[in-house]
């Protein structure tokens, strides 16, 4: 039997979209269906996309209120993008290559609906979206499905006109290690930190973006002696070096970089202070771990944020002070702290890689799409490129 094709459109502006995808290939059975994924904006135009990821990043501290311009700009417009054709030259390249069976998206993608508007082409196409409120540049007009975190996702696609059967609250896929059992105490133990302490996680984003860690890790150590405190410091080597020099002589304070262990961090401490990507927080939300998002930028980040806030699964925090004092509160009420896991837990999804997977399977069982013309598209593949 010929095996079925699915052709996954990503992209790298932080690690989630990435990460995403990775999870949701770990649950394909890839004896039975061909996968070939491509991170379509860089790889159409890499110089340009270069730039527009070092702007995104800057965003969160630099650019906050062009982001937000752009963010929020038409909210209702979902045909509607001054990108809309970026990428269109690579992405009609890849359908022609490949005639997939079916197209996966986890990045939002405007150019994927000219597909479906402008060049009828029916090859079905189904979305992941990684974020817990809709942006418009995920609608894809005339897509098959949508697989999104949660019913206010669901809801936000049915106010601009997408079809409540083609909606499957799934959660967002995070690596399904989130949900198994860790030994908390060896854990702890190995990097000779203190299993009977309260421990807290605070983590500087995929890109070590924020800042005013120094500050809150003293004020959260001096305030209790039976704490302690891990500092993931990500790809931001500067920060990591400052913190290491400043808090060499504490032995309840480790700071690290990169790691590629938060599954067991996140399941072994009491806390944890970082910003709402989409991923992370899922990935939290799978180990119930209690919540306080630091200074969400507008956009994604805000959206999340307030979804969290609001299901009682997270604090919002605006500044160090904020940080410290809502710190302090919970750990000192634990009857709160438990309040907040027993929300996590009515909330958590975390098989959703999963079950996308499954749906994908299922997309793929019963897709049949005409064989693709390939003149017509290199013929608008080079009118749009």
């Amino acid at each position: 039997m010929t095996k079925k094709k699915l052709l996954i459109i990503t992209g790298s502006f932080g690690n989630g979209h990435i990460q995403a995808t990775e999870s949701i290939m770990s649950q394909i059975d890839l004896n039975e269906i061909d996968v070939y994924k491509h991170d379509l904006f860089l790889e159409a135009h890499p110089l340009l996309t270069t730039v527009a990821k070092t702007y995104y990043i800057n965003s969160f501290t630099h650019f906050r209120t062009s982001y937000k311009m752009f963010y929020y700009s038409r909210p209702n417009a979902v045909d509607k993008s001054f990108y809309k054709y970026y990428g269109l030259n690579k992405l009609l390249k890849l359908v022609a290559e490949y005639n997939p069976d079916l197209i996966l998206v986890t990045f939002p993608t405007p150019v994927m609906s000219v597909l479906k508007n402008r060049l009828n082409i029916d090859i079905p196409i189904v979305t992941v979206i990684t974020d817990y409120r809709l942006h418009k540049n995920w609608v894809t007009p005339y897509s098959e499905g949508y697989y999104v975190a949660c019913n206010e996702t669901k809801n936000d696609l049915m106010k601009v006109g997408v079809d409540e059967n083609l909606i499957h609250v799934t959660g967002i896929p995070i690596n399904e290690a989130f949900s198994e059992s860790i030994d908390c105490e060896q854990w702890l133990k190995s990097f000779n930190l203190d299993p009977n302490k309260k421990t807290i996680l605070m983590v500087a984003g995929a890109f070590g973006v924020l800042r005013g860690f120094d500050e809150m890790i003293q004020q959260l150590i001096k305030k209790d002696e039976n704490r302690q405190i891990v500092v993931v410091c990500g790809r931001n080597h500067e920060l990591a070096q400052q913190l290491k020099n400043k808090f060499k002589n504490y032995s309840q304070v480790l700071i690290m970089g990169y790691t590629k262990e938060m599954n067991q961090w996140m399941a072994s401490c009491d806390i944890m202070i970082t910003k709402p990507g989409g991923i992370t927080i899922s990935e939290a939300l799978a180990r119930k771990i209690p919540l306080i998002l630091y200074n969400p930028a507008p956009g994604q980040e805000l959206e999340n944020a307030k979804y969290f806030n609001r299901t009682r699964l997270a604090k919002i925090a605006n500044n160090p002070n904020e940080t410290i004092r809502i710190a302090d509160h919970l750990l000192d009420h634990p009857l709160e702290l438990r309040h907040m896991q027993q929300s996590m837990e009515t909330h958590r999804k975390p098989t959703a890689s999963r079950h996308i997977a499954s749906l994908i399977n299922e997309q793929l069982t019963k897709s049949y799409h005409k064989p693709l013309q390939d003149k017509k598209v290199i013929k608008y593949a080079k009118l749009f490129s």
